[in-house]
């Protein structure tokens, strides 16, 4: 009995204390939603409907190379929308088209749409506005804060001193995504280096953008995502997003929904943010966000990420001569085995998740993927998305 007691202290403790939850869990997982407190963001009464068109024999070949493919790389779906329709359709077993599946850091965009929302509406009235314009506390952490923009937080330029990579049960990512306040956690954030000089992925910066659209708008992350996104874009089923134990949207990742209603943020971009005749996000937005001459060497722009076409090459004087064949600028840099290479922007862009999870668009191909499943090691999920996108004509 004296046992028994003691054990459930124990796991009551692991439950509640943010390190202690995270030696208990260790690593995130799909069923993660489970374990944290949750709210729902309603469906619309208007859903939208993507078409099936999964007899089509011009992909006949396309199905069997990817059925085969994808067998084994812990994929729960595997989704291929083409002129609204669903060309593809890949089910692990156990799950259906309804299942609601995490997506970790592709929550990043959507928050990143908010933000292009808000600014349309003149409630933030320019991303080159600083943020302690909206977070004034933070000022007092580093004179830095005064150069700190909202671009910077955009676009994971902000040089806060956070780092993304560090795995034990203290480190400010892990407390952060197993449930630590956030609003707490951003008040202390420090710098490390001047905003705008160095990229840094960094979830931290997804969580500062929320705060200041709910200072901007006056209203919480959810009811922002379920007035603004999810209801007009036609969203299906509810979807579940993760809080904090401070009782803060975890806005960094965590939103917990169905494939198909994933695959809307890829239609409204594809789209210009167009949603059937009504403008829900600025073209220029999307353009800006989309348009590789306006990204970085990153690749990152307004929480999307950009795909990269890579030429390898022997010595650089090899890369340099090829991209004078093709009349291109681009840098020549060295890759860690040696090898010189430059890589050329391309037109295709993603919403991207830590488990290869994905929402792809391809604007030249009319093409929406989205890949939602665990980790794993048999497949280069950024490349294979890619290649499969720009091979659909």
């Amino acid at each position: 009995m004296k046992n028994s007691f003691f054990l459930f202290v124990t796991l009551l403790l692991l439950s509640a204390c943010v390190p202690l939850r995270s030696i208990k869990y260790l690593v995130p997982d799909l069923n993660d939603s489970a374990k944290f407190t949750n709210v729902t963001i309603q469906k619309s009464a208007t859903p939208f409907h993507f078409k099936f068109n999964l007899g089509n024999k011009v992909f006949d070949s396309l199905k069997n190379h990817l059925d085969t493919t994808l067998i084994g790389t812990k994929t729960n779906a595997f989704i291929i929308i083409k002129n609204d329709s669903i060309i593809y359709q890949y089910l692990s077993s156990g799950t259906n088209i309804n299942a609601k599946q995490p997506s970790f850091s592709v929550a990043k965009s959507f928050i990143g749409t908010l933000v292009g929302i808000a600014v349309d509406r003149g409630e933030i009235k320019s991303t080159s506005e600083l943020v302690i314009k909206y977070l004034p506390e933070l000022a007092a952490n580093d004179q830095r804060y005064q150069q700190l923009t909202i671009q910077h937080l955009l676009d994971m330029r902000s040089g806060f001193n956070y780092n993304e990579r560090s795995f034990n049960p203290f480190s400010k990512i892990v407390r952060s995504y197993y449930g630590a306040d956030l609003k707490k956690m951003v008040e202390k954030l420090k710098m490390k280096n001047e905003p705008g000089k160095v990229f840094e992925y960094q979830s931290i910066n997804t969580q500062v953008l929320a705060f200041i659209l709910q200072k901007a708008t006056g209203k919480n992350i959810q009811t922002l995502m379920q007035e603004r996104l999810w209801q007009p874009l036609g969203a299906e089923s509810d979807a579940l997003w993760s809080l904090d134990d401070g009782g803060n949207i975890k806005a960094f990742c965590c939103i917990n929904a169905t494939a198909l209603d994933f695959a809307k943020i890829g239609r409204l971009y594809l789209n210009g943010g167009n949603w059937n005749g009504k403008q829900l996000i600025s073209k220029q937005w999307v353009d800006i966000t989309t348009n590789p001459d306006t990204l970085t060497k990153s690749r990152y722009k307004n929480q999307f990420w950009a795909t990269r076409d890579f030429s390898f090459f022997k010595d650089s004087v090899s890369a340099v001569t090829a991209l004078g064949k093709e009349g291109l600028t681009y840098p020549v840099e060295r890759n860690p085995d040696g090898r010189y290479f430059y890589a050329k922007k391309v037109y295709d862009y993603k919403a991207q998740g830590m488990f290869n999870q994905s929402v792809y668009v391809n604007p030249k191909n009319k093409v929406i993927i989205v890949r939602l499943g665990d980790r794993q090691k048999k497949l280069n999920f950024h490349r294979f998305v890619q290649d499969v996108g720009r091979s659909i004509k």
